[in-house]
């Protein structure tokens, strides 16, 4: 029995898949090919954390994630790309004169021996570890390899900045013998200015902005360097370069910053912009001591860029009345909350382009600005300045300001003069951290706003998160599981019409199956009966209930719709609001 069979075997006696789905996933396989493993989890059958733990249990090796294994420069060269590909197996780590590798079949004898040799490690720990674990590490790091020994074939002299960098001592601002900090300065400087790094640099930049991404991750390890893009929310590593290469990396991206490249033990802060296809592109640039190195992290900032409208966003029709006609108030609170990442500010700035015109005067105040609307005063939170978000908050008062969105109400301060700013004549559009919509209510009862304060300036409160949508070229339908139909709330005699969609993965969307977010959201008008139940002291329930009676959706629910209409998929809704059922 090959490997093959012997995956369907184990899953079915694991209790994961039925004989029935084997027969299923074999007969697609049958028609398109790829492995059994990767079918089942394409046709929604089984999760990759299922046949680890299954493998786990029936094979009695261990199995490894491979997301989580950072690439060992120094076993990359063990073994030839074409014998990666034809053993299927990653060399892991080594030590005390053993290496450890993951193979897909652990029992392939041949294959080991041929490992044995080829390597010259006698002993060999051996695990296991899924198809789609070893696909992606196959495309995120060897088939990069190529692309970066290309760059690097720039000549010798690089190899020799490095070599010298390798031995002076970094020394900061201030130190004695400054021609020593002097020389570093210009070393640096002249490696980051080598072609092989500059056009790696080059293309890091570049390839995030045509991924989408919307943060660069450039992280030194002990024996490595790693770079991921942070895509959709999620973060996927790109490139593995060796680790050498990590001080002139830095050093470019700080050139490129404006930053001081001879301090390298306290963090900094920067800004860079590109040129690419006749457009400015924006980075905020931020580096930051670790044990091994510093840590660069690049955000992408969307500056002078067309912002998306609340119906790209993701809002239905009938919401988007709602919000404008909160927007068009003469004065009053708008309040959105969520966790960091989940579209708050996004969601606000298309707000404020959709009010902004030459008659209203807008003032931001933000930590920090990542985008810009013409005709609209933007102004950063400046801490080591001495204006922070109180400060910052008084001044724009006195400015004769119209609407003000403050990026975020981190205290009682500010949350009192906001709320000020509210009653006497202001719009004032603000962000919380909360959970969802209710509590934040509750917050700012807790910071000690009076209940008449916040009953006559909140207009509206938004709790929202982002959802990774399906990828549209590689979607395809599917049916849904009996697990699917419970998670959904739906009854086996109503599912004759509900047909999920997923993403198989393709080039388009990196292999994951997603390709862009949209938001969910749950919206609460304050009414007069919710302004009632808030002088009464009602409790975060009877607030809930009396906005669902107004038509108020939770996040679930708007989550579901969204994987009813196929924008979605149910593991996406569960992954984002951390739920195992209704």
């Amino acid at each position: 029995m090959n490997f093959r069979h012997k995956l369907g075997k184990f899953l079915v006696e694991a209790g994961v898949v039925s004989e029935a789905a084997i027969e299923k996933a074999l007969e697609e396989q049958r028609r398109g090919g790829g492995r059994l493993g990767a079918t089942l989890v394409s046709l929604k059958l089984c999760t990759e954390d299922q046949i680890r733990s299954a493998l786990k249990d029936q094979m009695g090796v261990e199995v490894v994630n491979l997301e989580d294994v950072i690439p060992d420069p120094n076993l990359q060269n063990l073994l030839s790309v074409e014998l990666i590909r034809k053993y299927e197996v990653i060399p892991i780590k080594c030590e005390d004169r053993k290496l450890w590798v993951a193979m897909m079949d652990p029992y392939n004898l041949t294959a080991i021996d041929d490992i044995r040799f080829k390597t010259g490690f006698s002993r060999l720990v051996i695990a296991t570890c899924t198809e789609g674990d070893f696909k992606r590490y196959i495309e995120e790091h060897l088939e990069t390899k190529g692309l970066i020994d290309e760059i690097l074939q720039g000549g010798d002299f690089y190899n020799k900045a490095i070599e010298q960098l390798e031995n002076v001592e970094l020394r900061e601002p201030g130190e004695d013998e400054p021609t020593s900090a002097a020389l570093l300065a210009h070393e640096l400087r002249l490696a980051s200015t080598q072609s092989p790094i500059v056009t790696l640099c080059n293309f890091l930049l570049v390839e995030a902005i045509n991924r989408r991404a919307s943060d660069i991750h450039v992280e030194p390890y002990s024996t490595s360097l790693r770079i991921r893009l942070r895509v959709d929310g999620r973060l996927r590593t790109i490139l593995s370069p060796p680790k050498r290469l990590a001080p002139a990396i830095t050093a470019r991206l700080k050139v490129m910053s404006d930053m001081d490249i001879t301090i390298r033990r306290i963090s900094q802060d920067g800004h860079l912009a590109v040129n690419y296809q006749g457009q400015v592109i924006h980075f905020r640039v931020s580096t930051i001591p670790t044990v091994y190195g510093e840590k660069t992290v690049l955000r992408l900032l969307k500056k002078d860029n067309k912002l998306e409208t609340l119906h790209q966003l993701g809002f239905d029709p009938d919401d988007i009345k709602i919000f404008e006609s909160c927007l068009n108030a003469p004065h009053g609170m708008i309040l959105i909350t969520g966790p960091t990442g989940s579209g708050k500010t996004a969601t606000l700035h298309s707000g404020l382009n959709v009010i902004s015109n030459s008659e209203l005067n807008i003032v931001t105040l933000e930590d920090p600005v990542e985008a810009t609307l013409p005709g609209i005063n933007h102004i950063p939170v400046n801490k080591r300045g001495g204006m922070n978000f109180a400060d910052g908050l008084r001044s724009i008062l006195r400015q004769d300001p119209d609407v003000i969105f403050l990026g975020e109400i981190r205290d009682t301060e500010v949350a009192t003069i906001a709320m000020r700013a509210a009653q006497t004549g202001h719009l004032v559009l603000s962000t919380l951290h909360t959970n969802n919509a209710v509590e934040s209510i509750v917050r700012l009862l807790d910071m000690g706003i009076p209940h008449y304060v916040i009953t006559s300036t909140l207009l509206l409160v938004m709790a929202q998160r982002l959802v990774r949508k399906v990828c549209d070229v590689c979607a395809e339908f599917v049916e849904p599981t009996r697990e699917n139909l419970d998670f959904l709330g739906i009854e086996p005699e109503d599912s004759a019409n509900v047909i999920l969609r997923q993403g198989t993965g393709c080039s388009a969307c990196m292999e994951s199956g997603y390709r862009g977010r949209t938001a969910i959201y749950e919206l609460i008008r304050i009414t007069d009966e919710i302004k009632e139940l808030i002088r009464k002291g009602a409790s975060s329930q009877e607030l809930l209930e009396c906005a669902r009676v107004d038509g108020t959706r939770s996040l679930f629910e708007a989550g579901r719709e969204k994987v009813l209409h196929g924008i979605t998929t149910i593991d996406e809704l569960k992954k984002t609001l951390y739920v195992g059922n209704n």
